[in-house]
C-alpha cells in the first residue's frame, strides 16, 4: 500500500473518531479535543478551458428594492362621524291627463261670427276715425288761409294816413323869378314806414325845368308820421301833391 492510500486511512479514521467523540460530548457533555493542523496538500488545477460559456443578449438592470415607509401618523382628532344618508324620495305618480272638452260645432260658429262681427265694427271705427282727422286738418287748413287772407287784407287795409312833421315850402328859384316863369308842378312820390320820402317823381311838369327841381328837391326833405294798417303796422303810403309856383 501507497503512503498517500495510508493518509487517507488515516484522515478517514481520525474524522470517524471525531465525530464519536463530539456525539459522546453533545450526551454526556462538553469535551475538548485540541488536534494538530492537518498537512498541507498541493493544489490541483483543472483545465477547463473546454467549457464555453454563451453571454446573455442583454442584461437586467437590476430594480431597486423598495423603500420602507413609514405607517402615516396617528390623528388625535375624534373621528367625523358618517352622515346618516336620508331616504329617497318616493316617486309620485303622475295624474292622467283630463281629455279636452268637446265642442259643438255650433258654438265655434257663433264665436266665429262674433270675431267676424267685431273685426268689421273695428274696421269701420277706423274708417270713422280717418274721416274725422281728414275733416279737421281740411278744416283747420281753412281756417288758416282764412286767417292768412285776413291778415293780407288787414296789411294792406290803411286805417290812419301820414301826417306832416316837417314841410318846409319849396325856394323859389331867383333865375326863375327873374325870368317871369310861374307854373304848378304836380309830384308823385311814397312815404315810408319811418315817414321819409322815400321815392318821388314829377307826375306833370310846370313847363319850367327850374321851377319842377325846385320842387321836387323840397319834397325829399318833408318828414311825416307814417302811415298804419288795420294790424297797427307802419305801412308805406303813397301821395300826388301839386306844388304851385306864383309871382307875387
Amino acid at each position: 500500500m501507497s503512503s498517500r492510500s495510508s493518509q487517507s486511512l488515516i484522515w478517514t479514521f481520525v474524522a470517524l473518531l471525531t465525530a464519536a467523540l463530539f456525539a459522546g460530548a453533545l450526551k454526556w457533555g462538553k469535551v475538548t479535543i485540541d488536534l494538530s493542523d492537518p498537512p498541507i496538500q498541493e493544489a490541483r488545477l483543472i483545465d477547463l478551458s473546454f467549457i464555453r460559456f454563451q453571454e446573455p443578449e442583454f442584461t437586467s438592470t437590476p430594480q431597486p428594492s423598495p423603500q420602507p415607509t413609514a405607517p402615516p401618523p396617528r390623528s388625535t382628532e375624534s373621528p367625523i362621524p358618517e352622515p346618516i344618508p336620508e331616504p329617497e324620495p318616493v316617486a309620485e305618480p303622475e295624474p292622467e291627463p283630463t281629455p279636452p272638452p268637446k265642442t259643438d260645432p255650433a258654438i265655434v260658429e257663433k264665436q266665429h261670427q262674433a270675431k267676424a262681427a267685431r273685426e268689421r265694427e273695428l274696421a269701420r271705427k277706423r274708417i270713422d276715425e280717418k274721416r274725422r282727422q281728414k275733416l279737421i286738418a281740411q278744416k283747420a287748413e281753412n281756417a288758416r288761409m282764412k286767417a292768412a287772407a285776413a291778415t293780407a287784407a288787414a296789411r294792406q287795409r290803411t286805417v290812419s294816413k301820414p301826417s306832416g312833421i316837417s314841410q318846409p315850402k319849396p325856394k323859389y328859384p331867383p333865375a326863375a323869378r327873374r325870368a317871369g316863369q310861374q307854373g304848378t308842378v304836380t309830384l308823385s312820390f311814397t312815404i315810408g314806414s319811418s315817414g321819409a320820402v322815400i321815392s318821388a317823381r314829377i307826375a306833370k311838369s310846370s313847363g319850367y325845368a327850374l321851377l319842377d327841381n325846385a320842387a321836387l328837391s323840397a319834397i325829399l326833405t318833408w318828414r311825416f308820421k307814417p302811415a298804419r294798417n288795420a294790424l297797427g303796422e307802419a305801412v308805406n303810403y303813397s301821395y300826388t301833391l301839386p306844388v304851385p309856383f306864383q309871382l307875387r
